[in-house]
């Protein structure tokens, strides 16, 4: 067969360009365009790279963000999560995770340090009202998640938000 023909070339971008779509590897999918190194190699390179599949629809990552985010006080369970988006627990997890980047419980304890160091930061409230606000059970866990977060005790970061500048500026270092 001739290659430059212009019905060859055509059937061969048409190819070329539904792979992505039967093949989960496009680089192995790739890889076999350019071993026959046809003239169909423009075509093949210049094809964009599948959109990955998967993942929770937007509209239901944004009803279990703000759930998360109303709820976040409480206690919030995989269930619960899972049946809002009406998924299995497990397959919950998955979407959630190629959805955030993260899995569902290390998103929920993040959403909570930030809560907490916002409320440590910007309130006098005392730091077990704090922790039972951000929806911290246990304040030894409460106070190893800021740590780990911030590098700061919660009463550091308190010492540190409510210092005056100038005594900041003056010893230069955070008592």
């Amino acid at each position: 067969m001739d290659n430059s023909s212009g019905n060859v070339t055509d059937v061969t971008k048409r190819l070329a360009e539904a792979l992505p779509d039967f093949l989960p590897d496009w680089t192995r999918a790739r890889l076999y365009l350019v071993s026959g190194q046809g003239p169909w190699w423009a075509a093949a390179s210049a094809m964009r790279v599948p959109r990955t599949r998967g993942g929770l629809p937007a509209g239901t990552l944004r009803r279990i963000s703000e759930y998360i985010e109303r709820e976040l006080s409480n206690s919030i369970s995989l269930h619960d999560l899972a049946s809002m988006a009406g998924l299995s627990d497990c397959h919950f997890a998955r979407a959630f995770k190629q959805s955030t980047g993260m899995p569902p419980h290390r998103y929920l304890m993040n959403r909570r340090v930030e809560r907490a160091t916002m409320l440590i930061q910007g309130t006098n409230r005392s730091l077990s009202q704090i922790a039972l606000e951000a929806g911290f059970h246990d304040q030894s866990h409460f106070s190893r998640l800021i740590v780990r977060a911030t590098g700061q005790t919660p009463r550091e970061l308190r010492r540190e938000s409510f210092e005056p500048n100038d005594r900041k500026a003056q010893t230069g270092v955070v008592a």
